[in-house]
């Protein structure tokens, strides 16, 4: 049985504020659709920090950036290690509030 694509793996842009963003499905029983900004690759953006500014009703997605093969979000858990050397991530929240 071959795998099913995953549609939306590549980087895009945010239709309003032109955010560069990463948008995939995380999961593979219960997949959630993620999206959110994609920083520079050497931008340090640690857990705690990422915790802190989450909201209880956020996830905080980690991003691996491997050496070959797409980027890949990995959703994080309480027991996610404070000194993960990733990048940690919140739902993209458009600064844009125009509603035309």
């Amino acid at each position: 049985m071959a795998a099913r694509p995953r549609g939306g793996d590549t980087p895009q842009r945010c239709p309003a504020c032109r955010a560069p963003l990463l948008i995939q499905w995380v999961g593979h029983t219960a997949a959630l659709k993620a999206t959110v900004d994609l920083p520079p690759d050497g931008q340090p953006l640690p857990y705690p920090a990422a915790a802190a500014a989450s909201t209880p009703h956020d996830l905080v997605w980690c991003l691996p950036r491997p050496t070959y093969g797409p980027l890949r979000l990995r959703w994080t858990t309480g027991r996610h290690p404070p000194d993960c050397p990733h990048q940690h991530l919140l739902t993209h929240r458009c600064p844009t509030t125009t509603l035309f």
